[in-house]
Order: structure tokens, then C-alpha cells, then sequence
């Protein structure tokens, strides 16, 4: 019972601090030209996070993922196709351009 709650619980939070992100980035032109975030910003998913795993990730991997994860999906955006290439241990996002041909 408990897991199931805080398994509901992380995916409420993790689906607002994505709107809430989503949200300023609209209000920033989607972050583009941007090379940092307000430092606002990254204290309120500081404040949504406490007391999750998650908590453990420094204000400045949360800047990289949000300027990484938006300079995606203008790319997407622009492109209407593509690839985005994750690399969890290099700890990258990017775009390539292309279309599967398989």
C-alpha cells in the first residue's frame, strides 16, 4: 500500500515540476539563446522535489537538463523529424536530424 502511494505520489510530482518547467519555458522563448536559468526557477524544483530520490541532483544537472531537454524539442520543433539520442552514462541529451529507415 505504501509503495503504490509513493509510486502515485512521484509520478503527481514529476508531472508538475515537467509543467511547471515547461510552463517558464514558454515564458522564456523555450529557453533559445539562453545559457543558463533563473536561479527562481531552480529553486522551486528544489522545493517539489524534497524528500525524493531525485533530491540528490545539483541545481546545476537540473540547468543542463532543462536547456539540453528544450534545445530537443526546438530542434524537433524546427525539423519535424528526427532522432533524440540519450546517453545515460555520458549524461547527454541531443538531437540528430533524419528519419528511420528500417
Amino acid at each position: 500500500m505504501d509503495e503504490n502511494q509513493d509510486g502515485a505520489r512521484a509520478i503527481l510530482i514529476e508531472e508538475g515540476v515537467a509543467t511547471f518547467i515547461f510552463g517558464r519555458g514558454l515564458d522564456r522563448q523555450l529557453f533559445e539563446g539562453l545559457d543558463h536559468v533563473d536561479y527562481d526557477l531552480l529553486k522551486s524544483i528544489q522545493e517539489f522535489i524534497r524528500g525524493y530520490e531525485v533530491t540528490r541532483c545539483a541545481l546545476w544537472q537540473w540547468e543542463k537538463a532543462i536547456l539540453d531537454g528544450f534545445a530537443v524539442f526546438r530542434a524537433l520543433k524546427a525539423h519535424r523529424q528526427g532522432y533524440v539520442v540519450a546517453d545515460f552514462d555520458g549524461h547527454t541529451l541531443e538531437f540528430r536530424e533524419g528519419l528511420d529507415e528500417g
